[in-house]
C-alpha cells in the first residue's frame, strides 16, 4: 500500500486568546475579535505536526478561507471545511518550517508562530485489506509504539487493552463486529487533541451478501420468504421496507422470514451489527387491480357503493374524499368489497387501502342539483326567492354575487325559497349553491332589481362590535319612503341624516336580534348580532338624606323605598347606598313594619354600601303589608348623608332550551334533538362560534361519571370535542362545550344533537 501520513498534535493554545495569533495583510472590514464574525483566526496546530498529517484551523469565518499557502508546498486549496469555525488541510511532504498564510477574498492572514515538525509516525501496511469482522488484521509501520488506540469508520474505536501485538513495528487487533469499509485511523490518544493518521486506502469490511436481489413482485403477506445468504453468521435483523424489524431464522445458508400484514413496496434488508444495510429482495405487493365503482356517479351519504375488481380480499379499508376517518368495507370477497358512503363524502377519489399499505385510486362524484330555474325572473332585492330543480334536497345554503351567503331550512328534492339579501347590487349576480358535504356548485346567474321601499346598502361587518343601549348606523337607499324603525319587534328611536340612519338598540337586543326598516310601501328586516348589555343598574331613590343620628323621616333622616321598584328585580342582586360618612356609620334596613333585615356598618372612607337581595329577603319586602302604604323597607341610622339609592345585577346570557330528567346510566342517550327538524331549523341553526353549550347533571354514584356531545346522525362525537366523553364529577354541577363553526354545521347537516353519557341524569341544557 502506499504509505501516507497524519498527525494531529495538541494544539498549542495561547496563554490568552484575546492576543491575536495571526496578522492581517489587507486593511479590511473583517473582525479579528475571538467568534464575533468577520475572518478570524484563534488557534491553529498541532505544532510540532507529520508530514502527511492533519492541520487545524479555528477561528470564524474559516468557511471563507480559499487556500493557505505553506513555506516550501505553496498554496494549498484542497481545504477540509468542518463548519464556518474550523478548516482542515493535510501537510504536503514537501513542506518546510516557517510561517503559513491563509487568503480570503478580501486580505491575507499570517501567522505570528511557525509550523514545525514530529517524529515521523508511519502508518505503511495494512493485512488483510479485505477482513470479516472477528478476524484479526494487522497493521504495520513505524513509531507505532505510540499509539493507542485503532479507529474504523464511524468512531467504532479499539483500545490499547485490546491489541494483540504492539510493538514500534506493528499493531494487531481483532476487527469488532460494528467495524463498518472505510479508511483505518490510528491515534496516540493525546489531550486535548488526539494525533491522528489515517490510511490512505479503504479496508474493506465483510458484509452478508445474497448472489442477486430476490424480486418478490406479487407475493402476499403472511408468505415465508427463503433467501441464499454468503457469510449469513454476520446478518443480526431483518428488515422491512418500512423500517420494521422481523423475526428471521438461519439454517445453514438459508435465511428465512414471514412478511408481515403490513409489508409495503420496497427494499428488504438484512443488517450485521455495524448497522450496514444490504439488500436481499426487493417486492411489489399485490394490490387489487382493474377496480370500477358501481355506482360511480350521484352517490351520497348513506348509499352502498360497490367496488369490483380483482384481489378485492386485500382490502381493509376505504379512504372517501373529505372523510377522515377510513371505512371498514360491509362485505368483502376476492371479487367485490360493499361500503356505506359516509356522511361528508365529496366528489374525487375513493382510496382503497390494504393491510401493506398499498393505495388504489377509484374515481367518485357525488349527487349533484340539475336544471335550477329561479321563480320570479328578475327578483327583487330584500324580497322572496323560490328555487327549482333536482336533487336539491342537499343545499344547505346559497351565495348571490360571491358575497351574500343566506342558509337554506327545509330544502326539499325539487325545491326551497330563501330571502334574497337587501345589500346586493341590482343586476347580474352569480349563484353558488353549497351543500351538505361542503361542495358548491355554480349554477346560473340572476338578474336582480333594486326594492323600491328603504332599504339598507350596507350593514356592519360580521366582527363589528355594536353594543346593546348604544346606537350604530347604516347607509339606506330610498330613504324618503322610511317611516320607522324596530329591533326585535319594538319601535326603536333612530336619526335619519341623508342617507346615514343612526338607530337606538335596546339594552334588551341580544346575539340573535332583528331590525326592521318600515316604509310607506313595505318593510325589510336583518338579522344583526348585537352584544348584551348584562349590567342593568336602576336608581330608585335620588333624594338627600341625613340620617343624623337616627333621625326620622320628618327631620330628613329615615327614608322609605317601595314595592314597585324591586318588581322583577332577580335574587342576588344588590341594593346599593351611595354615602358620605362623617362620623361611626350605621346603616339598619328594615321591611315595611320596621323590622330589622340587617345593619350596614361602611367605614368612614367609604362612599357606598350594599346590602344582598336574596330571594328570602325578596319575598318578605314584597309581601309584608304594613296596610297603610306600598313600602318595601324603612332606612334609618346615623352617622351618614345617603345622596342616591340604586339596585344593580348582571344578566344572564345563559338561555335555556330544555330541563327535564334523562337518565344516562349504561351509557344512555338522550337522543330529544336527534332527528328533529324544529331543533334544527329554530335552536341549532340559530346558533354562533364561541357559544358556549352546558349540560347540568346530577350523578348517580356509579363509578364512572360522564358525558358525551354528538351529532344525531351516528352518534359520533362532535368534532370540536377535547376529548369523547368528559368527566362529571359529583363535586360539579355541569359541563361546558365552546362550540365551533364545524360543530354547527355538523348539528345542522347531521341529525341535531345527541347526548351519552354514563352514571349521570341530565337536568338541563342551555346556551350562552
Amino acid at each position: 500500500m502506499k504509505k501516507i501520513y497524519k498527525i494531529t498534535g495538541m494544539l498549542m493554545m495561547c496563554a490568552a486568546l484575546s492576543a491575536p495569533i495571526m496578522t492581517s495583510c489587507s486593511d479590511d472590514n473583517y473582525d479579528t475579535q475571538q467568534y464575533k464574525g468577520g475572518v478570524n483566526l484563534n488557534v491553529w496546530g498541532p505544532r510540532p505536526v507529520a508530514r502527511g498529517g492533519e492541520l487545524r484551523f479555528l477561528g470564524s469565518g474559516m468557511d471563507r478561507i480559499t487556500s493557505i499557502t505553506l513555506p516550501g508546498a505553496g498554496d494549498v486549496t484542497d481545504i477540509s471545511v468542518v463548519s464556518n469555525e474550523e478548516i482542515r488541510i493535510i501537510v504536503p511532504q514537501n513542506a518546510e518550517p516557517g510561517k503559513v498564510v491563509l487568503h480570503h477574498a478580501n486580505g491575507d492572514i499570517e501567522s505570528l508562530t511557525e509550523l514545525s515538525f514530529t517524529e515521523p509516525i508511519s502508518l505503511d501496511e495494512i493485512s488483510p485489506m479485505t477482513v470479516k469482522p472477528g478476524q484479526q488484521i494487522t497493521l504495520s509501520g513505524d513509531y507505532l509504539n505510540l499509539i493507542e488506540e485503532v479507529i474504523f469508520t464511524d468512531e467504532v474505536a479499539v483500545g490499547i487493552k485490546d491489541f494483540i501485538t504492539h510493538t514500534r513495528q506493528e499493531i494487531s487487533l481483532v476487527v469488532p463486529a460494528e467495524a463498518q469499509t472505510g479508511k483505518i485511523t490510528i491515534s496516540d490518544g493525546g489531550e486535548p487533541i488526539p494525533n491522528h493518521i489515517h490510511s490512505e486506502e479503504d479496508v474493506t469490511i465483510v458484509l452478508p451478501s445474497v448472489e442477486r436481489v430476490a424480486d418478490l413482485t406479487k407475493i402476499k403477506p403472511g408468505e415465508t420468504v427463503t433467501i441464499t445468504v454468503k457469510d449469513i453468521d454476520l446478518v443480526t435483523a431483518v428488515e422491512m421496507p418500512s423500517g420494521e424489524q422481523v423475526e428471521f431464522n438461519v439454517n445453514e445458508d438459508k435465511l428465512s422470514f414471514v412478511l408481515p400484514a403490513d409489508v409495503t413496496d420496497g427494499t428488504i434488508c438484512m443488517l450485521p451489527a455495524s448497522g450496514v444495510k444490504v439488500a436481499i429482495a426487493t417486492i411489489g405487493v399485490a394490490l387489487p387491480e382493474e377496480v370500477v365503482a358501481d355506482p360511480a356517479s350521484a352517490i351520497w351519504g348513506g348509499d352502498v357503493i360497490k367496488f369490483k375488481g380483482i384481489n378485492m380480499e386485500l382490502v381493509t379499508g376505504v379512504s372517501f374524499p373529505n372523510v377522515e376517518e377510513i371505512v371498514v368495507p360491509d362485505n368483502v370477497t376476492p371479487t367485490e368489497i360493499s361500503v356505506t358512503v359516509p356522511a361528508g363524502t365529496q366528489s374525487g377519489n375513493a382510496v382503497l387501502r390494504t393491510a401493506s399499505g398499498g393505495a388504489v385510486d377509484v374515481e367518485i362524484s357525488t349527487l349533484k342539483p340539475e336544471a335550477v330555474a329561479y321563480t320570479p325572473a328578475p327578483a327583487a332585492l330584500a324580497s322572496s326567492l323560490k328555487v327549482t330543480g333536482r336533487n336539491l334536497q342537499n343545499v344547505t345554503a346559497i351565495t348571490f354575487g360571491g358575497a351574500a351567503t343566506v342558509e337554506v331550512t327545509g330544502a326539499t328534492a325539487t325545491e326551497f325559497t330563501v330571502n334574497i339579501p337587501a345589500t346586493l347590487t341590482a343586476g347580474s349576480n352569480t349563484v353558488t349553491l353549497t351543500l351538505s358535504n361542503g361542495e358548491t356548485i355554480d349554477t346560473d346567474a340572476i338578474e336582480l332589481t333594486a326594492p323600491e321601499c328603504a332599504y339598507a346598502t350596507e350593514l356592519p361587518a360580521e366582527d363589528a362590535e355594536i353594543n346593546a343601549g348604544e346606537t350604530f348606523s347604516i347607509m339606506i337607499a330610498n330613504a324618503d319612503k322610511l317611516t320607522g324603525v324596530k329591533v326585535n319587534g319594538n319601535d326603536v328611536q333612530y336619526i335619519l341624516n341623508g342617507n346615514r340612519l343612526i338607530i337606538q338598540v335596546p339594552e334588551s337586543a341580544g346575539k340573535n336580534s332583528t331590525f326592521t326598516l318600515l316604509s310607506s310601501n313595505g318593510e325589510i328586516s336583518y338579522n344583526i348580532a348585537f352584544i348584551p348589555a348584562t349590567h342593568v343598574e336602576n336608581v330608585i331613590f335620588s333624594e338627600v338624606r341625613d340620617l343624623g343620628s337616627w333621625a326620622g323621616e320628618d327631620a330628613g333622616g329615615a327614608f322609605r323605598l317601595y314595592k314597585s321598584s324591586f318588581e322583577g328585580v332577580p335574587a342576588g342582586a344588590k341594593l346599593v347606598f351611595h354615602i358620605s360618612p362623617y362620623d361611626y356609620t350605621q346603616i339598619q334596613v328594615n321591611d315595611a313594619n320596621w323590622g330589622q333585615m340587617a345593619m350596614l356598618e361602611p367605614a368612614q372612607t367609604a362612599t357606598t354600601a350594599e346590602f344582598e337581595l336574596s330571594a328570602e329577603v325578596l319575598n318578605r319586602i314584597l309581601t309584608t303589608d304594613d296596610g297603610w302604604s306600598e313600602t318595601a323597607m324603612v332606612i334609618q341610622g346615623q352617622g351618614t348623608v345617603v345622596s342616591k339609592v340604586h339596585i344593580e345585577w348582571e344578566n344572564s346570557l345563559e338561555t335555556v332550551f330544555w330541563t327535564g330528567n334523562a337518565d344516562l346510566t349504561g351509557w344512555g342517550g338522550m337522543q330529544d334533538f336527534a332527528w328533529n327538524d324544529d331543533a334544527i331549523a329554530n335552536i341549532f341553526s340559530t346558533w354562533k362560534p364561541g357559544q358556549i353549550l352546558r349540560a347540568y347533571y346530577t350523578t348517580t354514584g356509579g363509578s364512572q361519571p360522564c358525558i358525551k356531545f354528538g351529532r344525531g346522525e351516528d352518534w359520533a362525537m362532535l368534532p370540536g370535542s377535547a376529548q369523547e366523553y368528559y368527566d362529571c364529577p359529583a363535586s360539579q354541577t355541569n359541563v361546558e362545550f365552546i362550540l365551533t363553526a364545524d360543530d354547527i354545521n355538523q348539528l345542522v347537516n347531521n341529525h341535531g344533537l345527541l347526548i351519552q353519557g354514563n352514571d349521570i341524569i341530565l337536568t338541563k341544557l342551555t346556551i350562552e
